[in-house]
């Protein structure tokens, strides 16, 4: 079979197009990169880094 693509969806894989998989079959996944704009990567970089600032601050209390 060849490889198919879908999103996740409420933490499900929900398949593009109308697949329909038989009950119990092995699937292997593999997370592609999603490829960002310059400015969208460097405004993930800054959420990150807030984020690890907020989680070193609670460790301090």
């Amino acid at each position: 079979m060849s490889a198919l693509t879908g999103i996740v969806k409420n933490g499900v894989i929900v398949l593009e197009g109308n697949v329909k998989l038989p009950e119990g079959i092995k699937v292997l996944v593999e997370v592609i990169e999603p490829t960002w704009a310059p400015e969208e990567e460097e405004e993930f970089t800054a959420w990150e880094q807030a984020s690890d600032e907020a989680w070193a601050l609670i460790d301090q209390c």
